[in-house]
């Protein structure tokens, strides 16, 4: 992948784009990175090839849609997706493992039923955390490299950036996540900020936001 041969669409804001930011973050690509707000949208909609958003454009013109797919494109063109293909298996499971508490999430921002709202809120603090807790321990345990602090194998990949990219968007955006599961991920979110290759990426990107 050549330097500024790619551009990337998305909202100003993270959510599902910011994953793919990281990556070419980490592989230190240069890149257009398009952000519009949801007014914008309307402009930007019927360029993209399926009329939503993110979007990876090459320098061909070819598009590429749906979040995961661009940044498993990504990850692999910037060595970031595993070193076999069990690593890359192993990699999947932990994202499709936080993709289940994830996915409950995002979706609440656009509930319009107050009451419903914070129910599923409540339940996401109570009862979805928790099992995702336990379940990315149960996962770093059985994929970590010897002594290593990553997700899979001995380096850092794709499914630390997700893990990281998500865990600070739950803990941003469900009520009362930070005070009571901050510490318990924190040796998840330490090695993507430590990384020299993050660093000024994430110093300079936009303020938080997750819808």
């Amino acid at each position: 992948m050549a330097k500024n041969d790619i551009t990337f669409y998305y909202f100003d804001l993270r959510a599902r784009g910011e994953i793919s930011r990281l990556i070419l973050a980490c592989g230190g690509k240069n890149y257009k990175d398009i952000r519009f707000n949801f007014e914008q949208w309307p402009e930007y909609k019927p360029k993209m090839i399926l009329g939503q958003c993110p979007v990876l454009e090459l320098e061909n013109g070819l598009q590429l849609p749906q979040s995961l797919a661009v940044a498993r494109y990504l990850a692999r063109e910037n060595n970031l997706a595993g070193k076999n293909n069990l690593e890359s298996a192993q990699i999947d499971a932990v994202i499709d493992t936080q993709l289940d508490t994830y996915n409950k999430f995002l979706p609440q921002f656009f509930e319009e039923d107050e009451t419903k709202k914070k129910e599923e809120m409540e339940k996401l603090l109570s009862v979805n955390m928790p099992i995702l807790v336990e379940n990315l321990q149960k996962l770093r345990q059985a994929y970590s490299g010897k002594n290593s602090k990553y997700f899979v194998g001995d380096s850092l990949t794709w499914a630390d950036l997700f893990v990281f990219d998500s865990i600070q968007q739950l803990l941003h955006g469900l009520p009362g996540a930070k005070e009571k599961y901050a510490d318990q991920f924190k040796e998840y979110l330490d090695p993507v900020t430590s990384d020299a290759r993050l660093k000024e990426y994430l110093k300079s990107r936009p303020d938080f936001k997750v819808i």
